[in-house]
């Protein structure tokens, strides 16, 4: 073997260390993946343009911090979620909002992993040694496509084992940190804008996109979108998060308002080429929880009303997230369910 050969097969399996470690160790992977593909202070770019890495798709969206939150000893109101109740896109967090539209004190409950949170609250209270004194009202938030998955680990009063589950959008893998790492970065990145100039070929986390308005949807979305959900699934959903309630109610004396929001591609699929039709998933739900005496919030509905051809966009076009507009619409209605349960008249609403 020549010494150009061997200099070469060992750069290659250093490079292939590097990207396992990388992918294998977060720690160690966050060091060298490009930095939000250079987003200036105080702005971000989507999640779905970062994993496209399509320039077309690119827009800079502003970002800061929260303002602080009503203390949990003296919170009224609960919200616990998923990345939609911690996103801070163009907004204040949810909670801060729901406070000032309904007057109430409000406290967002987090941890580093959203996904696992809300995954499984009932282990989450629990870890943060949360105990009854205080009647409280908890908005339990899902994204549409994890609805049918969580209606099983909602059962769960204990959370399996060393469970680190990330949400699917930010976990680093090696996969992710082969197309991401600061050494391959630029090559990957013109091999994708090539195959997708001339062949219209995407990452495949990217499920279809859209032009005027330009807008990429997320795979899963539309596996979702694609899943048949039965009238058994229905109802075998709607009866967990039922026992979550009633769990809720004798445990810890919580009234749960149960909140899905609609993915981008239910309310968009409309603009994606060869896009499919809605099959009403959370109208069905909604209707399945109240003949199980749940309070939960549908937000298809009015979502859908506003996304006719010029209105304002509900959801970032390089996003999987809600605009500030759309999130202030789930306010609306949340405060709408929180004003009948406390029998108060709402106060106004998005114009």
């Amino acid at each position: 073997m020549t010494l150009s050969l061997r200099l070469t097969y060992a750069a290659v399996m250093l490079l292939a260390v590097f990207i396992v470690a990388g992918g294998s160790f977060p720690s160690i992977g966050r060091r060298f993946v490009v930095p939000d593909t250079a987003a200036p202070p105080g702005y971000a770019v989507g999640d779905l343009y970062c994993m496209s890495g399509l320039d077309r798709f690119r827009e800079l969206i502003p970002v800061g911090r929260h303002a602080p939150l009503a203390p949990l000893e003296s919170a009224e109101v609960l919200t616990l979620g998923d990345s939609f109740l911690n996103s801070t896109l163009e907004s204040d967090l949810f909670a801060n909002g729901l406070s000032a539209k309904t007057g109430l004190k409000v406290h967002n409950l987090q941890s580093q992993s959203f996904a696992a949170v809300a995954s499984f609250p009932l282990p989450f209270l629990e870890s943060i040694g949360y105990r009854p004194g205080r009647k409280r009202i908890l908005i339990l938030e899902s994204v549409e496509r994890a609805v049918v998955k969580r209606g099983i680990t909602y059962r769960r009063a204990v959370s399996p084992a060393g469970s680190k589950q990330a949400d699917s959008l930010a976990a680093i893998n090696v996969e992710y940190f082969f197309k991401n790492n600061v050494i391959l970065h630029p090559l990957v990145s013109l091999l994708r804008t090539v195959k997708f100039k001339l062949f219209k070929i995407v990452d495949k986390s990217i499920g279809a996109y859209a032009y005027n308005p330009d807008m990429l949807f997320f795979q899963e979305d539309i596996e979702f979108a694609n899943m048949e959900k039965s009238e058994e699934m229905l109802d075998a959903t709607a009866a967990s998060i039922a026992r979550l309630a009633d769990t809720l109610k004798r445990r810890y004396d919580i009234e749960l308002i149960y909140l899905v929001i609609p993915n981008k591609y239910s309310i968009y699929h409309g603009l994606a080429r060869e896009g499919s039709r809605y099959d009403g998933f959370i109208p069905r739900l909604t209707e399945r929880l109240a003949d199980f005496g749940v309070r939960s919030v549908d937000l298809y509905t009015p979502f859908s009303a506003r996304s006719k051809p010029g209105m304002p966009l509900l959801y970032y076009g390089s996003d999987t997230h809600y605009t500030a507009l759309g999130k202030a619409l789930a306010v609306d209605a949340c405060a709408e369910a929180i004003g009948k349960l406390r029998g108060l008249a709402p106060r106004n609403a998005v114009p």
